[in-house]
């Protein structure tokens, strides 16, 4: 079944008009682009490579044909007109805060965080201006007492003839520290390519900055979308990429604090008749306690690696199709129709009968290393080359991820509106660039609370070119959620779900614990020992949206840690108490 959102009567009749471009007008488009240089290297398959990043992709740009995949009469489908829909409906829902002058020129976003702990957002991404001779690799951090970001430092050039993006910020060497984590190259050094460098940085104790290198490992093929994560349950995280150089790869490297460096562990050559692989995901979805690694491919291929306990290393445990080409986008949601399984998206692009659609595929296991498509979303005139991101958030604080997604000059967030098994989706916001005005193009989004006021900001990564298309500049703008949003209006500012750390702690014998719940729910507060055995009940009925307050009384326990869990919804968190006598 297909859900069309906002088609007017006459679509028909204007679909030829408002429709964009043909494969010919978006190909002449890209080659004239300022930012690319394309290469066809098969029929209407080609080669892009970006001039200021160096990164390099490919893009299939033949008329779609069928495999043995998804068809749209197999899966329930939410079909998204963007040039149709009357965006006077969003008009007021985000209003620009700030700008940042950082940025990415490559379809994928900036990184936020805050690794040095001080409660103040961090801003990582490429500070570069053509203009003013600046091509740096830089950190802002938030200041609440101005409402600005301010600069706090450029990372590190040792050794590196260029630096790529940054892609993670991960505790790689499992330490209780954060790190930043950026690619780069050194510079050539044969007459196939240069080393390609994935480079670690911690925290610098004098400056409490991340500019000191932990370690750089080196390789021989470009990264696309690299995550680090525990993977194998084995000591030491694992790195793992898709690769693009030497050929192309898929591998892991796992890091050894014996020689504070990772090595490489597992290399998957990829096939001929998928060719190239790239994006990743890294969730375990169908609860065998190892995550599923989700990449995907020029020709449509979906293939997802795990590791193998048995044969002690990482494998290919299932292909699929995704029914489009180009599949690089890659995002995880936490159970959107509340079935209690979680989901594995993914997306690319294609030309359908010459229109382009971008198809977003969920899907979701149906036993161990077994997946099938639950639904099929398609942006129809949407075929990407500058941004093509998505990412899970719940915009709205229900409980229920919200899926952003960012294609070239379009912004969106939809919203799940069906049940149980049953899936349907509706525009909750959209943003078009109007390039002639803003005089830049998108690279990517994402959401991040990046005020610490409670309610995520949207950051577009965005550029300006000027001098007569001599010069450049990145940088991210910040839009603020305002009343139209609807998470401002709830009562006492009570947006999730929350439990408190209880005070005090240490405790001898009563201590007192906070709770805030957005909507009326079922609340369990439960007790257990350090042996995992239920020692008391705190709280088990339901409660009406509000804070709320509870003593625990340790008087008749042994001292010793104590762990409350608290459910809520689909909410559920645990705090560590320690009784002492």
């Amino acid at each position: 079944m297909k859900r069309i959102v906002f088609i007017p009567v006459y679509f028909y009749m204007l679909l030829s008009i408002i429709l964009p471009q043909t494969v010919q007008e978006k190909l002449e488009d890209l080659k004239s682009n300022y930012f690319t240089e394309i290469k066809e290297i098969k029929h209407n398959i080609y080669k892009i490579s970006n001039k200021f990043t160096g990164m390099l992709t490919y893009k299939n740009m033949c008329e779609y044909k069928i495999k043995n995949g998804i068809k749209n009469s197999q899966v329930d489908t939410t079909v998204i007109y963007p040039d149709l829909v009357d965006t006077s409906r969003f008009s007021g829902m985000y209003d620009f805060w700030t700008s940042v002058p950082i940025g990415e020129s490559g379809p994928f976003p900036i990184i936020v965080g805050d690794v040095n702990n001080n409660g103040k957002a961090e801003l990582y991404g490429a500070r570069i201006n053509t203009y003013l001779h600046i091509n740096e690799r830089s950190m802002y951090e938030y200041n609440p007492d101005k409402k600005t970001f301010d600069f706090k430092t450029d990372m590190p050039w040792d050794s590196l003839g260029d630096y790529g993006s940054f892609k993670q910020i991960y505790d790689v060497n499992q330490n209780g520290e954060k790190n930043v984590f950026i690619t780069g190259n050194k510079p050539d050094t044969d007459t196939l390519s240069g080393i390609r460098v994935a480079r670690t940085l911690k925290i610098n104790d004098t400056t409490n900055l991340p500019t000191d290198i932990l370690f750089d490992y080196k390789q021989w093929y470009q990264m696309n979308d690299p995550k680090w994560g525990e993977y194998d349950n084995k000591e030491g995280t694992d790195l793992f990429y898709c690769g693009e150089g030497r050929g192309i790869i898929v591998a892991a490297a796992r890091y050894d604090k014996n020689i504070n460096n990772a090595t490489t562990i597992f290399i998957y050559p990829v096939p001929e008749d998928i060719f190239y692989l790239a994006g990743l995901s890294n969730w375990d979805i169908d609860g065998d306690g190892y995550a599923d690694l989700v990449t995907g491919g020029l020709y449509g291929d979906i293939v997802i690696f795990e590791y193998d306990n048995s044969i002690g290393n990482y494998r290919d445990v299932w292909h699929g199709d995704a029914g489009t080409y180009n599949v690089y986008i890659h995002f995880n949601t936490n159970d959107i129709d509340g079935n209690g399984k979680k989901e594995i998206w993914v997306g690319g692009a294609a030309f359908y009968n010459n229109v382009p659609i971008t198809r977003l595929s969920c899907l979701e296991s149906n036993g161990d290393n077994q997946y099938e498509t639950k639904h099929v979303i398609d942006i129809v005139g949407r075929f990407s080359f500058d941004a093509y991101n998505g990412f899970a958030v719940d915009v709205d604080k229900d409980g229920t991820d919200e899926i952003g997604l960012c294609l070239d000059q379009t912004f969106m967030i939809f919203k799940f509106t069906g049940t149980e098994n049953q899936w349907a989706f509706d525009l909750f916001y959209l943003k078009l660039n109007d390039v002639e005005q803003s005089q830049g193009i998108y690279f990517g989004a994402l959401m991040n609370d990046v005020d610490n006021d409670g309610y995520e900001e949207i950051l577009i990564m965005t550029d300006k070119i000027f001098n007569n298309y001599q010069d450049h500049k990145l940088f991210t703008n910040i839009y603020k959620p305002t009343d139209l949003v609807g998470v401002r209006n709830i009562e006492n500012h009570i947006f999730s779900y929350k439990l408190y750390q209880n005070y005090p702690n240490p405790f001898n014998p009563t201590t007192k614990l906070e709770y805030e719940i957005p909507k009326r729910s079922v609340v369990k507060i439960t007790v257990y020992n350090i042996l995992g055995e239920k020692v008391g009940e705190l709280v088990n009925k339901e409660q009406s949206r509000g804070n709320y307050s509870i003593k625990f009384n340790g008087s008749n326990l042994p001292s010793g840690v104590y762990l409350i869990k608290m459910t809520a919804g689909k909410y559920t968190k645990t705090i560590k108490s320690l009784l002492i006598k």
